[in-house]
């Protein structure tokens, strides 16, 4: 089955999701979408939830942009990662098998595909999916995509679900990743210098200890 449209919904400044659907594409029901909670992180917002049904066929998106003043080279991969956790989580479905491919840096952004294997009740359904990180806007928000396709298995399984997938893309111009921040900068230099490093530090503790021996209250003669 090929898929008969798409959506284009608007996820971060200058991006957007185009989200192939299947033919015969319904909604799904709000209660059976991935209930995302990014309240712990400061200025972080869902700006997608989105489902559709179609003939044994379950499609879910789900958007979600971030601050990133706190970005460092390597984060990519424990966000994704959790990304993953929210995904098996959030599908209703008893995960028996989990594969996540590879982290790919392409066009300043990064992709992992993942394949998985559960039960929903009774029924055996195969999964597949993709997450797209990126940065957006002046800001260099992280701009995080997730979708996930579920489908029965049969001779062939994994196709219809493949497919969409293969036409579904993030549009727009992503950022490139915002400069670390102060105290990560001091971090790499104490990791990659860490004589001077630390001669800097006791500079830095001797000076604090005279200011500290400057301003403390003075004993009455």
């Amino acid at each position: 089955m090929s898929s008969s449209a798409s959506e284009l919904h608007g996820v971060a400044p200058g991006l957007a999701l185009r989200l192939s659907l299947p033919a015969g594409a319904r909604d799904a029901q709000q209660a059976a979408l991935p209930a995302i909670d990014v309240s712990a992180i400061a200025g972080a917002k869902v700006t997608l939830r989105r489902g559709v049904e179609a003939d044994g066929l379950s499609l879910r998106a789900v958007c979600a942009t971030a601050p990133s003043r706190q970005w460092v080279t390597g984060l990519e991969e424990l966000v994704l990662d959790r990304a993953s956790g929210l995904v098996r989580g959030g599908l209703g479905v008893a995960i028996e098998r989990w594969e996540a491919g590879p982290i790919r840096a392409h066009l300043q952004r990064f992709e992992q595909p993942f394949e998985a294997a559960g039960r929903a009740g009774e029924r055996a359904v195969a999964i597949r999916g993709r997450h797209v990180l990126g940065f957006a806007g002046s800001e260099h928000d992280a701009a995080l995509c997730s979708v996930v396709c579920l489908e029965e298995p049969a001779q062939g399984a994994g196709a219809r679900c493949g497919a969409l997938l293969g036409a579904t893309e993030v549009e727009g111009a992503f950022t490139a990743p915002p400069e670390p921040g102060v105290l990560v900068r001091a971090i790499f230099f104490a990791a990659e210098e860490p004589l001077t490093a630390t001669a800097a530090l006791g500079v830095l503790a001797a000076a604090g200890v005279a200011v500290v021996l400057a301003w403390r209250p003075r004993p009455r003669p």
